[in-house]
C-alpha cells in the first residue's frame, strides 16, 4: 500500500482525534451489468456443453403409401468457463503510526484487524465487478499467464465481441451478420436501430429481445427519438428505450463502451456460466510474519446457445 502522502501531510504518527472509515472517501466505481441480461447458469462444468436440434419440413399432401419426410439434426455448441482469481497481499503495520491507524489493532493477529475486513467490503469487491464490468464480459479475449506473472486486466476470458466476431467469421454455422447498418452514429441512431430490427428474421420479428448497444448509445439513442418529433411529450421522461411497433428494447452495456456496434438476441440464449461463483464474495485471510494474504478463486465464462438466433452489426474480419 501507498501512505507516504499521508505521513507527509498528517505526520508519521496516529492521534485519536475522531477520525474513521467514514472519512476516507472513493470515487465511484462501476457495477456489475452485463450479466442480468444474460439467463444464470450454475453449474460444476468448466465448459458448458450444449447442442441445438432441428428438423426438416414434416408436412405433405396426403396418400396411402408411407412416405417418410423429415430428418432431425443435432449441432453441438460449447461455452468455456475461464478460472480466474484474486491474490491481494498487504502488511497492515504500515498504517498504525499514521492518521489511518484506526484500522489497526492491538490485535497480535493482523489478518483481525479492521483494515482487512474494510479493504474487502470497499475495494477489492466493488474491484471486481468494476474489472469484470469494464474489462472482461464486454471485450475480454483470453491469454494464457505467463508463469509468475499476472494477467492483465482483459485477458482472462473471452468477452461478447470476442464470441460474436467468432460468430459471424464463422463460415459453417455463422450468427447473423447485418452488413448494411454501418459504424453507430449518436446523429444517425434512431434509424439505425430501426432499420437493424427490420432485418431480423420474421419469426424473432415478434420475439421479445434487447437490442444491446455501448451505453453512450443508449442515451443518444433516446435524445434522437425525442428528435424526431413524433409524439406529444411533456418531459424527456415520457420517452423510454423501446423499439417503435416492436417488442424489442435498446439496452445499454457499460461493457461495450468504446465500440460502435450492436448485436440482438433473446435472453434464453446468452448465457453467464459460473463455477463456485460465491467465491467473488468470499475470501480465505491468510498471515505469515505480520503480512496478510486474501485470495479468492472461481470459473466464469459467457456465450450463445444458439449462433442463428444471434444478429450483429460487427462487420466481418477481412
Amino acid at each position: 500500500m501507498t501512505v507516504n502522502d499521508i505521513i507527509t501531510e498528517f505526520g508519521a504518527y496516529y492521534l485519536r482525534s475522531g477520525q474513521n472509515a467514514n472519512r476516507i472517501k472513493q470515487l465511484l466505481l462501476q457495477p456489475s451489468v452485463t450479466p442480468s441480461y444474460m439467463t444464470p447458469i450454475k453449474t460444476d462444468d468448466t465448459i458448458f456443453q450444449m447442442a441445438k436440434s432441428s428438423i426438416s419440413s414434416v408436412v405433405q399432401g396426403f396418400q396411402k403409401a408411407w412416405t417418410p419426410k423429415g430428418e432431425t439434426k443435432f449441432t453441438p455448441n460449447k461455452i468455456e468457463s475461464f478460472h480466474l482469481k484474486v491474490d491481494v497481499e498487504e502488511y497492515p503495520d504500515d498504517l498504525e503510526a499514521t492518521w489511518l491507524g484506526f484500522l489497526a489493532s492491538n490485535s497480535v493477529n493482523r489478518k483481525e484487524w479492521p483494515f482487512v475486513k474494510w479493504l474487502i467490503e470497499v475495494h477489492i469487491i466493488p474491484k471486481i465487478k468494476e474489472d469484470m464490468e469494464l474489462y472482461e464480459y464486454g471485450l475480454g479475449v483470453h491469454e494464457e499467464p505467463t508463469a509468475g506473472t499476472p494477467n492483465a486486466v482483459g485477458k482472462n476470458l473471452n468477452g461478447l465481441k470476442k464470441l460474436i466476431q467468432v460468430g459471424v467469421d464463422n463460415t459453417q454455422n455463422p450468427m447473423n451478420h447485418v452488413s448494411d447498418i454501418g459504424a453507430l452514429d449518436a446523429d444517425t441512431i434512431f434509424d439505425q436501430v430501426e432499420a437493424f430490427v427490420d432485418k431480423i428474421s420474421d419469426v424473432y420479428q415478434t420475439k421479445k429481445m434487447n437490442v444491446f448497444v455501448p451505453y453512450k448509445f443508449m442515451r443518444a439513442y433516446l435524445r434522437d427519438k425525442r428528435s424526431q418529433g413524433f409524439y406529444n411529450l411533456t418531459g424527456d421522461k415520457q420517452i423510454d428505450n423501446s423499439i417503435d411497433f416492436t417488442p424489442q428494447q435498446v439496452v445499454g452495456l457499460p461493457s461495450l463502451n468504446g465500440e460502435t456496434f450492436m448485436f440482438a438476441t433473446p435472453k434464453e440464449n446468452m448465457f453467464h456460466i459460473t463455477k463456485k461463483s460465491a467465491n467473488m464474495t468470499n475470501f480465505k485471510i491468510e498471515e505469515s510474519k505480520r503480512q496478510v494474504f486474501i485470495m479468492s478463486d472461481w470459473w466464469e465464462g459467457i456465450g450463445f446457445g444458439i449462433n442463428d438466433a444471434v444478429w450483429t452489426t460487427l462487420p466481418k474480419t477481412t
